[in-house]
């Protein structure tokens, strides 16, 4: 069994990147998944002598050198002229440890709220500038010259996709965000629905009633928000029952699926996938088709920041049964999942036993010194 750890390169140039990369090393890590392309955030960092709290727009950690045409990464500012991934590439150059990206994607406010005709549009004609949409060429053409960009730029044994795809919902975090409807399930999917020029577009060209499959969207939002309807409806089952929409949402898994496959011609490194946190039958709401976009990719990530072994490896169970490619597993080591040493074992030692190679601690600059210890314990016994 493998270990990795997602980190941010913040945290690891203010530690000391050998220091860093020393002390996991001894705790049983083997890679580390370092945040390159991010999106807006407030971090705490609890072992950090200096620097406790980094807020950053969405950022790159690197200085891009691509023809990315019109979007186009921006390094934080807090880096200056620096290269953080560079810096931590030297750094762990003579440690037995892996490197690889922990790259977002589409879900990007800073290029969203400079470029809202690139951003998803929603059934209203409202921009929700959080989220870039995939069907945009330019939006297509950011992406791969990132994955490319990146490949070319560190020895990455693996380039792992957050957010590729289509960001829906009311946002993650958004700055004081304001909603007093309970929208549920259903709302939070049918509001976060493009329909841009290119989704309309993509859709039509494939024989979708698209301004009836939009109707249907916002009548049912609005009887949501009137309390004329329940929040509490599955999604998939209004689908079954609204073939507009049903066929409109198809027509993303076949754009997104050939968006992954100009994403596998730009990367030498392996690539993979998060699939959505302890939800992953959940993608098709994203747009991807776990087993559509297998070609394309190594391996896929279930996200699965459970509380015990049960929940989480049914999670990666319910991966598997998506796609025929390798499924390796996410784990938050800390509050408030896991709250203990014994629990982490429990988690780790179930995963081995469900056949899992490999296993993603997050985070390592959120930890507190406890969280580390349990990785420590339950790592011991597969070095």
């Amino acid at each position: 069994m493998e270990f990795a750890i997602w980190a941010y390169p913040w945290s690891l140039v203010d530690e000391g990147v050998e220091r860093a990369a020393r002390r996991l090393e001894r705790i049983g890590i083997d890679e580390i998944t370092l945040a390159t392309n991010y999106h807006a955030v407030q971090t705490y960092h609890p072992r950090q002598p200096g620097r406790s709290t980094f807020f950053a727009q969405a950022s790159a950690y690197f200085q891009p050198d691509g023809e990315y045409g019109r979007l186009e990464p921006v390094p934080n500012e807090q880096m200056s002229e620096d290269d953080w991934l560079a810096e931590i590439v030297d750094g762990i150059a003579d440690t037995s440890l892996a490197l690889n990206s922990w790259t977002v994607g589409c879900h990007n406010s800073r290029l969203g709220m400079a470029n809202r005709d690139l951003a998803i549009e929603n059934p209203y004609g409202d921009r929700l500038v959080f989220g870039l949409c995939p069907s945009k060429l330019a939006v297509q053409r950011y992406l791969t010259t990132l994955v490319a960009d990146l490949d070319t730029r560190a020895p990455f044994e693996r380039i792992e996709l957050e957010q590729f795809d289509y960001f829906y919902g009311t946002g993650f975090g958004w700055h004081h965000q304001k909603i007093h409807v309970d929208l549920g399930d259903l709302g939070e999917f049918l509001f976060g629905l493009c329909f841009c020029d290119a989704c309309r577009a993509n859709a039509a060209d494939a024989g979708v009633d698209v301004e009836r499959a939009r109707e249907q969207c916002v009548e049912t939002l609005d009887a949501i928000a009137a309390g004329k309807r329940s929040s509490d409806i599955d999604v998939a089952a209004w689908l079954m029952h609204h073939q507009a929409v049903r066929s409109y949402v198809a027509v993303r898994c076949e754009t997104l699926a050939d968006v992954f496959a100009d994403l596998r011609q730009e990367a030498n490194a392996d690539l993979g996938y998060y699939l959505p946190n302890l939800a992953p039958e959940n993608a098709w709401k994203y747009g991807a088709d776990p087993d559509r976009l297998a070609a394309d990719l190594d391996h896929h990530v279930a996200l699965a920041y459970g509380s015990d072994r049960a929940e989480i490896t049914d999670c990666v169970r319910t991966a598997r049964s998506l796609t025929d490619t390798p499924v390796h597993a996410g784990v938050l080591a800390g509050h408030p999942a896991i709250e203990n040493r014994a629990a982490l074992v429990d988690v780790v030692d179930g995963l081995a036993d469900a056949g899992v190679e490999r296993v993603s601690f997050y985070n390592d600059g959120l930890l507190p010194e406890h969280s580390l210890d349990w990785i420590d314990a339950a790592t011991e016994s597969y070095r």
